[in-house]
């Protein structure tokens, strides 16, 4: 049986003498892993395909349950994410985070549409990497089930002005009339710069830096998982 999804490269591991297997984000079947034989070789003509990053249209045969990628029409390699630090760990995240958050074989086509947009913009855009990354985290967060709240206290809903506290476990913010001694106190920048980021709206690259290190207190406390790439951005 042949099959054809829109798929994007987002992790590979080394199979036996010259074969890999890649884990692919398809529009149409979600996650899903397949071999590609003899990658390994110089000259193998699939060799693009068995790249992180690589979106292309892969063409799968499948015997025994078992996938083999047999021909791949690229769409983008993004091949600039490749040549500045910066983007490489940010587009490098966004390829993490759907490894883990993306489940096998279930779709997903806003997530999609949303890495593959990121990575465009990571690549070619004129936004800075770690804003855009931040404003995919957001939106990849609320997809996943995973939503942070800016607009405005948790519990009472009003406006927040001064003192800022952050509930990791309900992913809300909360004012100092509502804060009841769960969760921390941030820095008021982190908050409003997280706010004005999830409408859209400009950030500096250092306020940027401090949702990002929001995102990832919450991410590693909320969801128990722990994204290496961002890790290494934060570094930077």
């Amino acid at each position: 049986m042949e099959e054809k999804f829109n798929g994007l490269v987002i992790a590979k591991t080394d199979f036996g003498e010259n074969d890999k297997i890649v884990k692919i984000f398809t529009l149409e079947k979600g996650t899903l892993s397949a071999s590609l034989k003899g990658v390994k070789r110089a000259g193998a003509k699939l060799k693009f395909a068995s790249e992180p990053f690589c979106f292309a249209e892969f063409t799968f045969s499948e015997r025994a349950g078992r996938r083999t990628v047999t021909g791949a029409s690229l769409k983008d390699s993004f091949y600039p994410v490749r040549e500045d630090i910066t983007k490489f760990f940010a587009a490098g995240t966004v390829l993490e985070f759907i490894k883990k958050f993306a489940r096998e074989e279930i779709t997903s086509p806003r997530l999609f549409f949303e890495a593959i947009d990121a990575l465009k913009e990571l690549a070619y855009g004129e936004n800075l990497p770690r804003y855009t990354l931040c404003r995919f985290l957001l939106t990849a967060l609320e997809i996943s089930g995973y939503a942070i709240n800016t607009d405005g206290c948790f519990t009472c809903g009003k406006e927040i002005k001064d003192r800022v506290f952050f509930d990791a476990f309900s992913g809300g913010f909360l004012c100092g009339n509502c804060f009841n001694g769960e969760g921390r106190e941030i820095n008021s920048t982190t908050y409003f710069a997280l706010k004005n980021i999830a409408a859209g709206k400009a950030a500096t690259d250092e306020e940027t830096l401090f949702a990002l290190r929001l995102l990832d207190f919450y991410i590693k406390n909320k969801t128990e998982e722990k994204l290496n790439s961002l890790q290494e951005l934060l570094k930077i």
